[in-house]
Formats: structure tokens, C-alpha cells, sequence
């Protein structure tokens, strides 16, 4: 049973570590589609919201990439500018309670981080 046991807990890392990996190999364009396909689906946008969202995730996935590429973690003040022009961007594209909605769920993603971050 012991051997079962370790060999259960091994696939189960080994499957975490690679879907942790594929969604870092994700292509901009992939990330954009499904950050988009998210807010689509939480703030129910319209067909022009969404074409503009695409935009705007696209830019930022992009600009993601580029402070990525020297092989080092972004710095917390740069991805926090990466994070500012989106949200500065997308605050025209959304409706009042859209943009109500969005700040809801991003407090809701942040609380759900400060609670991984505090079990580690």
C-alpha cells in the first residue's frame, strides 16, 4: 500500500509540474485568447468589448514576453506597470459596472494569492 501510495503522490506531482509548464509555454496569443474568454465570460462583454480586450491583452502578453526574455523573473515594480496600463486601458472599454464587476474579481484573485502565498 506504501508503494502505492508514493507512486499515486509522484504521477500527481508529475502531472502539477506539467500543467504548470504548459501554461508557461503558452504563446501570447494564447494567453490574450484566454485572459479574454475570462473577462468575456465574468463581465458578459460585447462583441466590440471583446475585439478591444483582445487588443489590449495581446499588447500586454506581448510586453510580458519581452521583460521575460533575459531568462530572469520580471521585477514585482514591472509587472505592477504591465498590470496599471492594462487596467488604464480596459477601464474606457468596460461599462460602469463592468469595471464594478472587474475590480471584484481582481480582489477576489489577490485574496486568493495572499492565501496561497500564506501556506507556502
Amino acid at each position: 500500500m506504501q508503494k502505492f501510495m508514493g507512486m499515486l503522490g509522484v504521477l500527481m506531482l508529475s502531472a502539477t509540474l506539467t500543467f504548470a509548464q504548459q501554461g508557461q509555454n503558452r504563446t501570447p496569443e494564447e494567453r490574450a485568447q484566454r485572459q479574454t474568454e475570462q473577462l468575456t465570460k465574468q463581465l458578459s462583454l460585447s462583441a466590440d468589448q471583446t475585439t478591444k480586450v483582445q487588443a489590449i491583452s495581446l499588447e500586454r502578453a506581448k510586453k510580458l514576453d519581452e521583460l521575460r526574455a533575459g531568462g530572469e523573473r520580471p521585477d514585482r515594480e514591472k509587472m505592477q506597470g504591465l498590470q496599471t496600463d492594462f487596467e488604464t486601458k480596459l477601464k474606457p472599454i468596460l461599462t460602469a459596472d463592468q469595471w464594478t464587476q472587474y475590480e471584484k474579481v481582481r480582489e477576489e484573485q489577490r485574496e486568493r494569492m495572499r492565501n496561497r502565498g500564506g501556506n507556502r
